[in-house]
């Protein structure tokens, strides 16, 4: 079995017993999962050790058992369970999520740059993951750009500011932002376009200077982990805001 198919088994056996041993938890999983079978103990030892690695378990389970093969969830880790941030933990479902989300217009490269800022987020590498997210958040302003400019030469509009503003990607998000809130849109998104789209923004702030440098070096866990849950219904709302603008391009 893969690891995707085990992962969701294991946080439940966690949430139920947060106190544990690698040999219960296998117990527990061979009368969860039918199909569960002696060889699968070794992809089950690698997402342990990885829930370990993220902080989610801990070595120990009580002052007499301090040691593996005996875990207990963090307070971290139940913090994780109890709201659903377990799903970033989980990289196959979490892009599931962010694929049923959007549709089938999200590309390539969103999910494959979403993959791999799950890797290094994962890893404990959380100002590279907040670097990546960034990418992909410049990504999506590109895409909004040329969407806007696009309509605004088919309907006669001003399109040269957009297509003037250079190869930063800070100023071309922020033209992008303050394009759409002149645009007419629904009232109901128009209200939604700054927090939407702020976010996304802020990534990019956050993720370098205007030299390049790094800005933020010493990001927590919790602040990544923050825009991970936020990014997909952030990325719904861009590929919408591109589809109305396109269409409106085409009648």
């Amino acid at each position: 079995m893969d690891k995707a198919t085990l992962r969701p088994h294991v946080f439940e056996i966690l949430k139920k017993t947060p106190q544990t041993h690698f040999h219960a938890i296998e117990n527990d999983l061979r009368k969860l999962v039918e199909s569960y079978e002696r060889h699968d103990v070794l992809t089950l030892q690698e997402i342990l050790w990885e829930l370990l690695v993220q902080g989610v378990l801990a070595p120990g389970k009580n002052s007499l058992n301090l040691n593996l093969p005996f875990v207990h969830l963090t307070e971290y880790g139940a913090l994780c369970l109890d709201d659903g941030c377990a799903l970033a933990h989980d990289p196959d479902r979490y892009l599931e999520k962010l694929a049923d989300t959007v549709g089938n217009r999200i590309d390539a490269f969103v999910l494959n740059s979403v993959r791999e800022a799950l890797a290094v987020f994962l890893g404990g590498n959380w100002s590279a993951a907040v670097i990546l997210l960034a990418r992909i958040a410049e990504h999506l302003f590109d895409q909004l750009a040329d969407a806007l400019v696009n309509t605004n030469r088919s309907d006669g509009g001003e399109s040269n500011r957009l297509e003037t503003l250079g190869c930063s990607s800070l100023n071309r998000a922020q033209g992008v932002i303050q394009s759409l809130q002149q645009y007419s849109l629904p009232e109901q998104e128009a209200d939604v376009v700054e927090p939407q789209l702020n976010g996304l923004l802020g990534l990019i702030q956050l993720s370098r200077s205007q030299d390049g440098a790094p800005r933020w070096t010493r990001p927590s866990r919790d602040q990544v982990l923050g825009f991970f849950l936020l990014f997909p219904e952030q990325c719904a709302f861009v590929y919408h805001l591109i589809n109305r603008l396109v269409g409106g391009a085409a009648n």
